[in-house]
């Protein structure tokens, strides 16, 4: 005990710390809204005013208020939940650790805490069978939309884990998103049901802001300009044709020439790629004259405008082979010109499940189709 003392003439006070012990702990109960929270009154100090004559003596307590620590056990977390309902169901300690993989000490001491957090029993013990009390079936009642919970984010991390779940933002040039896209999102669609998918079309320079900027996940083009900030990978060598109106007499050709075209209305795509430079550079070779009747940015809107009997063009054979084409005829280049489709993407999203999938799944439509890479063709004859 510590004694502090200040003697006046006639009056003396003394403070006093009280011995710990329980008989200094009052419990009160505070009610908040429809709550009752415990709160534990501790007695710090009595403070003694006292007169030497003995006229008259104070006592002040100084209290102190906090809230009961016990209480916060009394809210239970869904592993003892989870605990709590195997014990119900099997109606055995030793069947229910094995169902948790759990030890049956582990099961035993974990229902005896929450009893003790509680308040109150939980199950009734009679010849080795743990009968739940009413308490415990409501309890698990109340408690059946978290196991319900916990079962759908058990399942969407499996999901994602196999990249069944998620969303996938694609961008990809007109030619692709019509004559690629439509099968190879459903190819990945039969796998990945649970997959939220967006398809945007735009011009190349678009596509490579996009998905640098973050905004998509995967862009396809064909020959992109290289950017050290991207990563590109080629998925398919793609052989450029001639494209023609069925009525067009050209097509009596089995090989075309650039020479062969001076004659023909030549509508020409003005894409942002590499490809009009080979176009142009496969005339320059020949000696022949490019001279354009028209322009477009896309080549598939090209070839529409062949189906309507304007002239001819050159475009990539996997956009020839749409099925939107009805009167339009392709016939092969000389000198051949090749062009490489690749996918355009960031590099920390490289190595992502989806993606992946997706990108396996668009192989797999090429190939489908007759386009590979180089070492795959000539791997092919073996196969």
């Amino acid at each position: 005990m510590k004694l502090s003392t200040r003697i006046p003439a006639k009056r003396s006070i003394l403070t006093v710390p009280v011995i710990p012990a329980r008989a200094n702990r009052l419990r009160v109960s505070r009610t908040i809204g429809a709550s009752a929270h415990p709160i534990n009154i501790r007695i710090n100090y009595i403070i003694v005013t006292y007169d030497f004559y003995g006229l008259y003596i104070l006592l002040i307590l100084i209290i102190k208020m906090e809230p009961d620590s016990s209480f916060a056990l009394r809210i239970m977390n869904l592993q003892q939940l989870v605990v709590l309902r195997a014990v119900v169901r099997t109606r055995s300690t030793v069947a229910a650790a094995q169902t948790l993989g759990m030890s049956q000490p582990a099961v035993s001491n974990a229902i005896k805490n929450m009893e003790s957090s509680l308040g109150f029993a939980l199950f009734e013990r009679s010849q080795r069978r743990m009968n739940p009390t009413q308490e415990a079936l409501i309890l698990l009642n109340e408690a059946e939309p978290l196991f319900r919970m916990q079962e759908v984010i058990n399942q969407t991390a499996i999901h994602l884990r196999h990249g069944k779940k998620g969303r996938l933002r694609i961008v990809a040039t007109s030619e692709l998103s019509e004559s690629l896209l439509p099968s190879v999102i459903s190819r990945f669609w039969t796998d990945h049901r649970g997959v939220e998918i967006s398809l945007e079309t735009q011009r190349l320079d678009a596509i490579m802001e996009e998905v640098e900027s973050g905004v998509v996940d995967i862009g396809l083009a064909m020959e992109p300009h290289q950017r050290s900030t991207l990563d590109f990978e080629p998925l398919a060598q793609i052989g450029m044709v001639l494209a023609y109106h069925n009525s067009n007499p050209i097509g009596r050709k089995v090989v075309v020439t650039p020479r062969d075209l001076e004659d023909e209305v030549l509508i020409n795509a003005r894409t942002s790629s590499r490809m009009g430079s080979l176009i142009e550079a496969a005339f320059n070779k020949t000696g022949a004259r490019f001279e354009p009747a028209m322009d477009v940015r896309f080549m598939n809107v090209a070839g529409h405008l062949v189906e309507e009997g304007l002239g001819v063009t050159i475009m990539d054979a996997l956009t020839a082979s749409s099925s939107r084409f009805r009167a339009l005829q392709t016939a092969l280049l000389e000198p051949r010109i090749d062009v490489t489709l690749s996918a355009i993407l960031q590099r920390s999203k490289s190595n992502h499940i989806m993606i992946r999938s997706f990108l396996q799944h668009t192989q797999a439509e090429l190939r489908k189709r007759g386009f590979m890479l180089p070492d795959e063709t000539r791997a092919s004859p073996s196969r």
